[in-house]
């Protein structure tokens, strides 16, 4: 080594690594080479020293194997479940944690003694930044399931191991630890050893699943595959949901498939299960009668149809009252309804006016384009006039446009037959159009769909007729068409981004929904939003004072903004009562009226001024919050104890800062 690790630069670390991977004879894969430039230069290790492993004592290891019951609890099983296929092969099988430390092995009768030599012991922390390229380490890293194979190992005293590794992720998607399979004098092509491999990520995934559901054993559940395929269980979506429908955990199998395909700035937890499969989840209780039947339906987001089993806990009511069982709730159809159109309007004249002249142009095959500011309630407004019309027994299918990417908006609108592309759904695909027919077709943020498509969507509306790709028989069509936009099409003509004969196809009748700070009825709105939103949380009453700002409030997200802060009101509120203290900052902030908690609030703000969180300022204080709260495992009352500030201000400071409690039980 011509220079020592500490003083070399990127061009001397490659210059290095080629050199030694030639002298080894191997030709490693990109992440074992970006591990083995993070060893030189990040870590500054030397691979001609020794490469020492950290190893707990006995009482340090106790402490860390309490700590880590649960986990243990679940992951021995799939332990010993791979160990009794691979340990007679000469295989020794270790746990991690998320830092590299071994919490459990099962090692080979004849080897004992060699693996626990070569550092294959409880209590041995194979971190990265301490061992270099070692499969445990590196995985942990980079996340992902490999191969380190001998002399791919940094460091010549790990050369004898040959090492098959796959991270385990808990149901919020953070990474848990790994679960290795390692053997001493493999055979020298690393070929062979990736059948192990698939053993390692299968058991895995079976630990992940475990963990999934015993996590969410008191929520409800959804085990989601691809209709007609051959089951592979390793590979099972699994979802967990709240009362709202809102997905609060998933297995990582539904992390891999459905985050690359949600928005960027949009997580799998928080998102709205109807956006994943299509449906509500008080739709969903109904056609699986309360989780009794496994059904198949549409997934827009995975432009497939998909097989899908609900689980209802016996502890889940999904109630309005504490002896409603799921089903019955179900089946009355109560919980979520759609609101009429009457109900949208409220009291507002403007509002009033709409609805009288939506109702004279019902039944009579004009388009309709609705506008008005994100978070007015464009679609709750087409469902209405779906409701409302002769097609209310029709589909409602609704298609963001902004949603999709550009590449397969057209087979989502149009679909297409068997054979059309390579790697497509063999049995093809029943497109936007098509599943409309006989009902209402909702195309949100119409605005965003592209030039080329809308010239083919403006033939289908004039034609009546739809022609999926790859067929060569029309599809007669007849359906409503509703469309939507937050943008000002007008400019987007000017532009060159939106066609003007199609803005005049589908702007039959123009509505413009008025933003929430212009409209005369936010009282009767409040009541509305609280009865429909938090209607099964119980009865809520609010303060005079929180009633007049809410009024006052300019509402930037309308309707929609209104609905986040009153939820979020009701889950810091006491007695079922919102006062001031219980609204978000941004609200008291952005009000002109005087907003003085009550004095017992103040005092204790007063002496939180010198409490550990205030001494720390931004995402410092935000980590120390998420820490706290993980340690008392979301405990809220013990997180204010030991930060010395009161519960509401725990909340403010989790929205804030964007933290989200994972699930009831974490």
């Amino acid at each position: 080594m011509n220079q020592t690790s500490g003083s070399m630069d990127s061009y001397g670390a490659q210059s290095f690594m080629s050199a030694e991977f030639r002298q080894r004879n191997i030709q490693p894969s990109d992440c074992i080479a970006r591990s083995w430039k993070r060893s030189l230069l990040k870590y500054g290790l030397d691979p001609n020293k020794a490469g020492e492993i950290e190893v707990l004592s006995s009482s340090e290891m106790r402490q860390q194997l309490q700590q880590q019951e649960d986990y243990l609890n679940i992951a021995r099983q799939g332990l010993t479940g791979l160990s009794k296929r691979i340990v007679d092969a000469g295989y020794s099988v270790v746990l991690t944690d998320e830092t590299g430390l071994t919490l459990a092995t099962n090692l080979p009768q004849g080897e004992k003694a060699r693996s626990k030599e070569s550092g294959l012991l409880i209590g041995a922390r194979w971190a990265e930044n301490m061992v270099g390229t070692n499969g445990i380490g590196t995985c942990l890293v980079e996340k992902e399931s490999l191969i380190v194979h001998q002399d791919e190992h940094f460091y010549p005293s790990h050369k004898q191991l040959s090492c098959s590794v796959t991270p385990i992720f808990d149901p919020m998607g953070e990474l848990r630890g790994c679960l290795n399979a390692s053997c001493l004098g493999a055979d020298k092509a690393k070929d062979n050893q990736f059948l192990t491999l698939q053993m390692v990520m299968m058991y895995g995934r079976m630990i992940e699943n475990s963990y999934f559901r015993k996590t969410y054993r008191n929520q409800i559940t959804l085990n989601i595959r691809p209709a007609e395929s051959f089951f592979d269980l390793a590979q099972e979506q699994l979802l967990a949901v709240n009362e709202r429908g809102v997905i609060i955990g998933a297995n990582r199998s539904s992390f891999f498939e459905y985050s690359s395909l949600l928005p960027a700035n949009q997580s799998l937890p928080g998102s709205k299960l109807e956006e994943i499969i299509g449906i509500s989840i008080d739709e969903l209780l109904t056609k699986t009668n309360g989780g009794s039947n496994v059904i198949k339906l549409y997934s827009p987001l995975l432009l497939e149809e998909i097989e899908l089993a609900l689980r209802v806990p016996g502890n889940k009511t999904f109630v309005l009252n504490k002896q409603t069982r799921p089903s019955a709730i179900a089946k009355k159809g109560s919980f979520g309804k759609h609101p009429s159109l009457e109900e949208l309007s409220g009291n507002d004249p403007r509002m009033g006016k709409i609805v009288r002249q939506i109702s004279q142009v019902l039944n009579k095959d004009i388009p309709v384009l609705i506008t008005g500011e994100t978070g007015t309630g464009k679609e709750a407004f087409a469902r209405a006039i779906h409701q409302a019309s002769g097609r209310a027994n029709g589909p409602f299918v609704a298609l963001n446009c902004a949603a999709i990417p550009e590449t397969l908006i057209e087979s989502e609108l149009f679909g297409y037959r068997s054979g059309t592309f390579t790697g497509a759904n063999k049995k093809g695909m029943t497109g936007k159009l098509e599943l409309a027919n006989g009902g209402t077709l909702f195309l949100d943020e119409i605005g965003d769909m592209p030039v080329q498509l809308q010239t083919r969507l403006l033939r289908v509306l004039a034609e009546r007729e739809s022609m999926p790709l790859g067929s060569s028989e029309p599809i007669a069509l007849d359906l409503q068409i509703i469309s939507a936009t937050h943008q000002n099409l007008k400019e987007r003509i000017e532009q060159k981004a939106f066609r003007e004969d199609f803005y005049y196809r589908l702007n039959g009748m123009p509505v413009k929904l008025p933003a929430l700070r212009d409209r005369t009825d936010k009282e009767s709105i409040i009541a509305s939003v609280i009865h429909r939103e938090l209607k099964h949380e119980g009865e809520y009453t609010l303060t005079e004072q929180v009633l007049e700002i809410l009024k006052q409030y300019h509402w930037p997200g309308n309707i929609r903004q209104l609905m986040s802060v009153l939820k979020y009101a009701a889950a810091v509120s006491e007695n079922n009562e919102i006062n001031v203290e219980c609204l978000p900052d941004d609200v008291l902030e952005n009000t002109s009226m005087p907003c003085d908690p009550p004095q017992e609030i103040n005092a204790e703000e007063t002496k939180a001024e010198h409490n550990p969180l205030s001494k720390y300022a931004g995402s410092h204080e935000g980590q120390l919050l998420l820490d706290t709260l993980k340690k008392h495992r979301w405990n809220i009352t013990m997180v204010s104890e030991e930060l010395n500030i009161c519960r509401s201000t725990v909340y403010r400071k989790m929205k804030k800062f964007n933290i989200i409690q994972p699930n009831d039980v974490y």
